[in-house]
């Protein structure tokens, strides 16, 4: 990271040991009080040890014709609620990773924060244990498909909270209906009374919460598990016979796409089969 730019991210960071101010001199980040240093490594700022566990996700190019139908929706949802802010508001995305979302708030200030050092990832920082950020320096914190990763959902909650302005939000987005996926580190799919109680016992008011509901969508992941195990362990005939059957309904599923069954967002007390694919929602500290 430029010195810079290790300036600006000064203003808003305090050390992670006494929360006192941090001093950039020649490249490198002291604690004004305790002189505790933050090493840094692929450009970021260390302020927590990288998990051994962890394994990397890989890139992944997203935008127009790329992303799942839930992914789009992520990005609508996204662009909808930043339209709203001031745009000197400045936004922290955690777990930010490659940057997936950065196309929509790079007009925005900005700092990306994750558990391993991307190259896009500005602070390296477990939120759960540590809180290195200058309190009510916050406008917006991003948890974008993040929450399903967290051990600890109140904790991080409790942790962001305080470094929130007045009025700040978090906006999330967290899917329901997914495979396991960079296990070890995914820990839960949590329903929409559950978001309700985890924003009430962290200290938050929801002031939007909607369901992201896709037949189809549910339909065709439930034809790639199928896929990769369904066919496993039987006899030659019994396998062809699956294969043409599964491709006979892997057509018609997409042949659903043309249908008048499209994706949609619901208020999900409001539905009558109660089957998401995933939350967005929007949380206010109280």
């Amino acid at each position: 990271m430029m010195q810079n730019e290790n300036e600006k991210l000064s203003n808003v960071l305090v050390c992670s040991s006494c929360h006192k101010p941090l001093d950039v001199k020649n490249g490198q980040i002291f604690c004004k009080k305790c002189r505790r240093g933050h090493p840094q490594k692929e450009n970021a700022i260390l302020f927590s040890d990288i998990p051994e566990n962890i394994t990397p996700s890989e890139f992944r190019e997203r935008g127009a014709g790329k992303d799942t139908a839930w992914r789009k929706a992520n990005g609508d949802f996204l662009r909808s609620q930043l339209q709203e802010l001031a745009r000197d508001s400045l936004i922290l995305d955690v777990g930010a990773g490659h940057g997936d979302f950065l196309s929509f708030y790079k007009e925005f200030p900005h700092i990306l924060l994750d558990v391993y050092p991307y190259p896009a990832v500005d602070v390296v920082c477990d939120l759960v244990w540590l809180n290195p950020f200058v309190a009510s320096s916050l406008d917006v914190v991003l948890l974008m498909n993040v929450l399903e990763h967290v051990s600890s959902l109140v904790e991080m909650l409790r942790t962001i909270r305080p470094v929130l302005k007045p009025n700040g939000k978090v906006i999330i987005a967290i899917p329901f209906y997914l495979k396991i996926h960079q296990a070890p580190l995914d820990f839960q799919r949590l329903t929409h009374n559950a978001l309700y109680h985890l924003a009430e016992e962290a200290g938050y008011s929801i002031n939007h919460l909607e369901g992201f509901y896709d037949p189809r969508g549910v339909i065709q992941e439930s034809l790639r598990y199928y896929r990769f195990w369904g066919l496993v362990g039987w006899g030659w005939f019994a396998r062809k016979f699956d294969q043409a059957l599964l491709l006979h309904m892997q057509l018609l599923a997409k042949m659903l796409g043309n249908s008048s069954t499209q994706p949609y967002l619901k208020d999900p007390y409001q539905v009558e089969y109660p089957a998401p694919i995933g939350y967005h929602l929007v949380l206010e500290k109280r």
